[in-house]
């Protein structure tokens, strides 16, 4: 809606350069061809066995910046983590699977 807004703003011959699209307001989204990795931090991994407690959405859903999409746990504390841009989510790790540091959670791509 927002992005049909500015394009009737500017047939009209007004100016629309303060406004924003949804993509600028809510964090960008990876176009087709682009994909990033969300990898489990080396920090968390001393010491402690962490396992891929929940995924809050499914594999092939779209994502937003800002979701919060998994969560993973070790027997004294739990660990969410968000994306911080928008796409297709696929994940590797299934529920009660072993993370260790470094290694790749989830990829969201672009569609």
């Amino acid at each position: 809606m927002r992005k049909w807004l500015i394009k009737q703003i500017n047939k009209i011959g007004l100016d629309s350069s303060n406004l924003k699209t949804d993509a600028e307001l809510k964090g960008r989204f990876h176009e087709a061809g682009e994909s990033e990795k969300i990898i489990f931090p080396m920090e968390l991994d001393i010491n402690s066995e962490w396992r891929i407690k929940e995924w809050f959405f499914e594999k092939g859903q779209i994502v937003n910046p800002g979701d919060i999409i998994g969560a993973v746990e070790d027997e004294k504390q739990r660990f969410e983590f968000e994306s911080f841009i928008g796409g297709k989510l696929n994940y590797f790790k299934q529920v009660g699977q072993k993370v260790e540091g470094g290694s790749v959670l989830a990829e969201i791509a672009g569609s």
